[in-house]
């Protein structure tokens, strides 16, 4: 296919616009009490603002590619970024809670559509794809690293509406940009799309991730003593959710049995480098969040930390993971993915044992090394599990298979909210350690994927 923009060109849109639609994930996470006051919310509205963003923008990746196959992936990913845009300009005046929640969510579903922005590189850059790739995903990271910083920031000196109204120019000219830029992508889909799998799809895994939510969320209010009530609501609301998961599942499975051109190729799993480089950027995600939304919990909570104060903790990690990022990706093109994937994984074993170790005392000076290393450790990895899962598919399945691996990403950050939330007790100490040992492990079992990838010596046949 011939290609006419340059891929720096490429490369820059795609990667802003998915740094705002990952920034827009976490940026909540700091004025999160002073957002819910300000609105009139209550003990829910906690876990609502925060799943709000997170559920849409998780569960429709899959769905957007398989869009942009049937019916154009520019033309897909610009009526993403124009409703991330209009949402992000409109949310900060939202009068209510619930306007608030609605508002946000149809941010997050922008937000998720625009990640269908990896399929341009992978399918247009064909040179040093390692560092397009890297770049693109370092552009990820910083945003989920730079969320929490920018929201504390943010809130703290214009307020925190300033959190929604600031993306929402920078998207508009993304737009802009990305309107006169981008080619259109051939399409593989012929304009046929499966809406039945889509609807069961969507409906399963949204319930699944609302009720990984709801699941930390009674865990810790009814361990905290907070409100039992709430807590067995919440409980309740989970196991309802759990269930509607479940039938969505089964009327999906049975869609793709039955459907002449279903909704995922699942010819895709049968490809090694494609599921380890899913199941390696999952891992890298939960690495990600409990670094990022836990670290700055600990430091509040336990150590009596301002949010501002906790905000400034993160700053190194995002600024190392940024150009640790585009570094990794041009290690990928030079040496494999091999090598950059083991010593992300490894050193991100390593930060989290020292986190665990040295607790909420720990020095200024040791936490703000350790978070350097936990930022190169997460970025590293970025790049290698992005060209193993994407480089190793078929060109017309380009789509699917970029909003297969973003949907893998984000499904870390669903489980590790469900999974860490349920331990988690906010003024325990030993509660973060625990999460910590838990997130070095999951990071051991990362860095061992990568024995899947080392080529196996051929042997040849008895003469």
């Amino acid at each position: 296919m011939k290609n006419n923009v340059s891929p720096f060109t490429i490369v820059a849109i795609t990667s802003i616009a998915t740094f705002l639609s990952n920034l827009s994930a976490g940026i909540v996470n700091v004025p999160l009490p002073q957002i819910v006051q300000a609105s009139h919310g209550g003990d829910f509205d906690l876990v609502y603002v925060v799943i709000s963003y997170l559920v849409p923008y998780a569960v429709v990746m899959p769905v957007a590619g398989k869009l942009g196959d049937a019916y154009g992936h520019r033309r897909v990913f610009l009526w993403g970024l124009g409703l991330y845009a209009v949402t992000s300009a409109f949310t900060g005046y939202a009068p209510n809670i619930a306007g608030l929640v609605a508002l946000h969510t149809l941010q997050g579903l922008g937000g998720g559509i625009i990640l269908v922005s990896i399929v341009f590189i992978s399918a247009q850059i064909r040179e040093r794809t390692g560092l397009a790739l890297g770049t693109w995903r370092a552009a990820l990271l910083s945003g989920t690293v730079g969320g929490p910083v920018v929201g504390g920031y943010l809130s703290a000196y214009w307020g925190w509406p300033s959190i929604f109204w600031v993306t929402a120019p920078i998207a508009a000219l993304v737009w802009i940009w990305g309107a006169f830029a981008l080619e259109e992508l051939p399409r593989s889909g012929e304009g046929r799309f499966d809406w039945v799998g889509s609807l069961s799809f969507i409906v399963a895994f949204s319930a699944l991730v609302v009720a990984l939510a709801a699941s930390g969320s009674a865990m810790d209010t009814m361990a905290s003593g907070l409100s039992k009530a709430i807590g067995a609501t919440m409980g309740a609301m989970a196991l309802m959710l759990y269930g509607l998961f479940i039938v969505g599942l089964a009327v999906f499975w049975f869609n793709q049995r039955t459907e002449k051109q279903p909704l995922f190729d699942m010819s895709l799993y049968r490809i090694r480098p494609f599921v380890l480089g899913n199941v390696g950027t999952f891992l890298v995600c939960v690495g990600m969040f409990s670094a990022m939304m836990f670290v700055p919990f600990e430091l509040q909570y336990v150590a009596g930390y301002s949010a501002l104060q906790a905000s400034h903790v993160l700053v190194p990690l995002a600024i190392t993971a940024i150009v640790v990022g585009v570094w990794g990706g041009w290690l990928t093109d030079r040496l494999g993915a091999v090598i950059p994937w083991v010593i992300g994984f490894t050193i991100m074993v390593a930060a989290f044992i020292l986190l665990a170790l040295l607790g909420p005392s720990i020095s200024p000076l040791a936490l703000t090394t350790i978070m350097v290393i936990e930022g190169a450790g997460m970025a590293l990895p970025l790049a290698p599990t992005a060209v193993s899962a994407l480089t190793h598919v078929p060109e017309e399945s380009a789509g699917e298979a970029g909003g297969l691996f973003n949907f893998s990403h984000n499904m870390g950050r669903a489980v590790s909210f469900g999974v860490f939330g349920a331990i988690l007790r906010l003024g325990s100490a030993g509660s973060y350690t625990l999460t910590f040992l838990i997130a070095a492990a999951a990071m051991v079992v990362g860095a061992l994927l990568v024995l899947g990838l080392v080529p196996r010596p051929h042997i040849a046949a008895p003469a």
